[in-house]
């Protein structure tokens, strides 16, 4: 029974590094899930609060310079070169602004030891290659050689951010880095983040709800005057069509002195269902939180190394 139960160990663990292994077209793209995000964080190698702290910190930046920055970290890319992955990547999931190009992917793949920054054509003027160079080998090299992912990737996006908004970043995303203060700004993070899907979600919910018992509350009743005066029957006079309006009639009844009247109402023209359309990169244009990046492009521009 033991050799049995190494061999299935053996056989899983082969099915998990097999699992790991990502191509361009296999990785998820953080966006089509929440518009809001800015990681793609497949294998869990960067701490779940420091992803928080990372798409702070781009968001922030896209709000403040309208650069898009990708952070992308995963165990392995296969036989595959780290820059043509990062190329591939960036092209097909449109990073930075389209017609800017305004994107920066950092990119991090454990297995091969490989760290890359990759900019797009806009960029390139002030995220320039040496700058990329400098920031992959004294900012990023140090912490990821002692297994420090999560260091590694966040300083350099730190960095990034201070070379892109032409200044230091603000003390709140300075300080988010330090591993003092990590866990606080992860939980004022995360009470932001269920305040934001409150504000988009919950809000709206609650009008819908408030509107529905106002229209199903009894209202007063023009003769007598107790609030027992409802709708009791609905019906179409004249159907809607995609150029017309149309027109129904509504019964309203007086539960306690039986009085009782017709109301006509105006129904609102058909609207069109549109089959199709969107983009065909990156997922443009989703829902509330659906969404992709903007539709830029590269060169290939930038710096890679290994640790």
């Amino acid at each position: 029974m033991k050799q049995i139960g190494i061999i299935i160990s053996v056989l899983l663990f082969g099915i998990t590094a097999q699992a790991a292994v990502y191509t361009p077209t296999s990785l998820p793209n953080p966006k089509e899930i929440n518009r809001y995000d800015y990681v793609c964080n497949p294998d869990g190698i960067v701490d779940s609060n420091e992803v928080i702290a990372l798409n702070r910190l781009a968001r922030q930046l896209e709000d403040s310079t309208e650069v898009e920055l990708c952070v992308v970290a995963v165990e392995s890319i296969g036989e595959m070169e780290a820059f043509d992955f990062c190329y591939e990547l960036f092209q097909r999931w449109g990073i930075g602004k389209e017609g800017k190009n305004t994107g920066v992917l950092l990119f991090l793949a454990v297995e091969s030891r490989d760290i890359r920054i990759m900019t797009g054509g806009g960029i390139e003027g002030i995220l320039t290659d040496a700058i990329c160079h400098d920031i992959i080998q004294k900012v990023a090299i140090p912490p990821l050689r002692n297994g420090d992912y999560s260091d590694g990737l966040a300083l350099s996006a730190l960095r990034i951010y201070e070379v892109c908004s032409d200044g230091s970043a603000p003390e709140e995303l300075r300080s988010m880095i330090s591993a003092t203060n990590r866990y606080h700004y992860a939980d004022e993070s995360e009470e932001k983040a269920w305040l934001e899907i409150f504000y988009y979600v919950g809000v709206p919910l609650l009008v819908f709800a408030l509107i529905m018992v106002l229209s199903w509350m009894p209202k007063k009743c023009p003769k007598c005057g107790k609030r027992s005066y409802h709708k009791t029957n609905e019906r179409v006079i004249v159907r809607a069509t995609l150029r017309n309006e149309g027109l129904g009639m509504r019964t309203f009844t007086c539960k306690h002195c039986g009085y009782s009247e017709e109301k006509s109402y105006i129904i609102p023209k058909e609207v069109p269902i549109m089959i199709g359309g969107g983009s065909s990169r990156g997922g443009f244009g989703g829902g509330s939180f659906g969404g992709g990046f903007g539709g830029g492009s590269t060169f290939g521009g930038g710096a890679g190394g290994r640790f």
